[in-house]
């Protein structure tokens, strides 16, 4: 702290003290330089001192120091005016703000007069210079704080002006104290002194409703016309005075930025390869799906990317921070996948850990869990299975107590359900809990576009993992993988993929160099090269919608049904259904 911040207040002080003692009077800082002074000595204010001995033994000890005697007293040796001092006597009292010593208040008397009155009563001096001490401080003192508060209000308006929401602090008469730049463009105004009448109403419209959060308004000019959303807070009362915060937000500018946002969290789902438009729109209906907390089932043939789908939905839901566990049912030995899923105690059958185990539901609370193929799951795990659905908990193999979950259960299976449960051997109960949301995802051999788009993915691929240099397929071997079913799907055509670059790692792939290696691997005879594609696809997709009608109607569901397991719309069902009854 320095003293030269107030050096008109010390003068001022300097000179209320000489006329009340009627002593010259010096102050200096912890720099011994005369930041204030009276009398001849005001030709060297500002100006530091040449003998400062007493001063600095008034910082050394933090107390007065007396001088009877100028220039003859021990302290006056390595002073250069030593016997020869022009000071007939002196007082430095220090001037201390926390502790610290920040500067001395000197009092000089140059004739027999102030020498007289300087030491006629030293106690009395010294209190009163006391008391003047302890002013210059809090005058110091009170110089910071309100630096520093002027700092704090400047990073404070610079923080709300950072703020995306307008941010107004207001009296209870509609009064702005305070608003920042996000408020001035939202409110279409420059400066807040002077407000325009549509902002004042728009105030007073929110200040006479009682509880006010999140709540929309509509503000009203003649140039304009917007919907803000709006929250009011008391931020002070006392008396009949009270202050408001309101902060507002333009519904347009929301809107944009959720839109933005669900873009974003479509990038996961436009990752999946294909462009088709059934798969599209698949993709579309994944992401709403994302958004629910309710269970999942995925219904499709072997191959066709069903956990990509769990995986990509568990990325793009708000669960995406938290574990995802896959679980295939069907790859687990029966007699060991109820620990796998629901983990065990310590000494629960012959062979278990002494610690115990840990089961995927509990690894995966807080995320997702993806049964793969859950048409295998035995019907004594069906049944722990629905307990989990409708209680939110689980219990150890070999425990006693039930354990809280929040897991979001997806399923996927490529068998038809149904059949199971004409079987007995899946439990119709369950088989509802699990499909809150169906999904189907269409085989491949229904949309060849995606055909095309999986190539140039894997060739991609393949070219980096093998260090290749694949330009991609001539037009008739591309022919040949259009017309073929991939009765695996998309795993098939990638490891057919995979496959050939074994073989070939250069150019393209053509019907010389990959003929023999296409023979080999795929099924020739599957294909009927005597007719067009498209009516094989038309063909195809006139089964598959056929089978999924039929099955909505042996589930005794509406056929409206049939659309959302084909992941297409009501009105492209129907349109094609009339397609297809007048074909016949």
């Amino acid at each position: 702290m320095n003293l030269m911040d107030i050096q008109s207040i010390v003068q001022s002080i300097a000179e209320a003290t000489a006329a009340v003692l009627k002593i010259e009077v010096e102050i200096v800082n912890h720099e011994f330089i005369r930041i204030a002074c009276t009398g001849e000595m005001q030709i060297d204010i500002l100006k530091k001192l040449e003998g400062d001995l007493v001063y600095k033994e008034v910082f050394r000890k933090e107390q007065p120091v007396i001088i009877r005697n100028p220039g003859y007293e021990d302290i006056c040796v390595s002073c250069k005016f030593f016997k020869n001092c022009i000071e007939m006597g002196e007082i430095g009292v220090p001037i201390i703000i926390h502790g610290e010593v920040v500067g001395v208040i000197g009092l000089l008397a140059f004739n027999q007069d102030q020498q007289s009155r300087l030491f006629e009563n030293i106690d009395g001096i010294l209190t009163f210079l006391d008391k003047m001490a302890d002013l210059l401080a809090s005058k110091l003192d009170q110089y910071y704080m309100l630096e520093e508060l002027e700092i704090h209000n400047k990073k404070i308006i610079k923080i709300l002006d950072l703020i995306q929401e307008g941010v107004l602090i207001t009296d209870q008469y509609a009064r702005i104290i305070e608003l920042n730049e996000q408020a001035k463009s939202i409110l279409g105004i420059s400066e807040h002194q002077q407000l325009p009448l549509y902002v004042k109403k728009f105030i007073q419209k929110i200040l006479e409703e009682k509880n006010v959060e999140n709540q929309t308004f509509e503000l009203d000019h003649q140039l304009f016309q917007k919907a803000l959303v709006v929250t009011k807070k008391v931020i002070y009362s006392s008396g009949k005075t009270k202050e408001l915060l309101l902060t507002i937000q333009d519904v347009e500018i929301i809107q944009g930025i959720a839109e933005r946002a669900s873009e974003e969290q479509m990038k996961a789902l436009q990752n999946i390869v294909g462009s088709s438009k059934q798969i599209n729109e698949v993709k579309a209906y994944a992401f709403k799906a994302a958004q629910s907390r309710s269970t999942i089932l995925i219904q499709g043939e072997s191959g066709t990317g069903k956990e990509v789908f769990a995986k990509t939905i568990h990325k793009v839901s708000m669960r995406k921070d938290n574990m995802f566990v896959a679980v295939n049912c069907g790859a687990i030995p029966e007699n060991l996948l109820e620990s796998e899923l629901f983990g065990y105690e310590k000494g629960a059958f012959t062979g278990a850990s002494n610690l115990g185990k840990v089961g995927k539901f509990e690894l995966a609370n807080g995320g997702t869990i993806f049964l793969d193929e859950i048409g295998e799951m035995p019907l004594h795990l069906q049944v722990k299975l629905l307990r989990v659905l409708q209680e939110n908990e689980i219990e150890r193999v070999g425990g006693t107590k039930t354990i809280p979950i929040d897991v979001r259960i997806i399923a996927a299976t490529n068998r038809e359900l149904g059949e199971l449960i004409g079987e007995g051997v899946f439990r119709e109960d369950l088989y509802f809990r699990l499909n809150v949301i169906p999904m189907m995802i269409p085989p491949l051999r229904s949309r060849p576009e995606d055909v095309v788009s999986l190539c140039d993915y894997f060739v991609s691929e393949y070219n980096e993992l093998f260090n290749a240099n694949v330009q991609g397929f001539t037009e008739d071997v591309m022919n040949i993988m259009l017309q073929y079913p991939w009765k695996g799907n998309v795993r098939e055509l990638k490891n057919f993929i995979e496959y050939l670059f074994n073989f070939i790692q250069n150019g393209y792939i053509t019907i010389e160099n990959a003929g023999t290696l296409i023979k080999n691997k795929l099924d020739i005879t599957a294909l009927d090269e005597t007719r067009p594609i498209i009516y094989s696809l038309e063909k195809v997709e006139k089964e598959h919608i056929e089978k999924a009608v039929e099955f909505v109607k042996k589930n005794k569901q509406n056929i409206e049904e049939a659309a959302t397991l084909l992941g297409i719309s009501r009105a492209t069902l129907f349109r094609k259904l009339k397609k297809y009854q007048n074909d016949t």
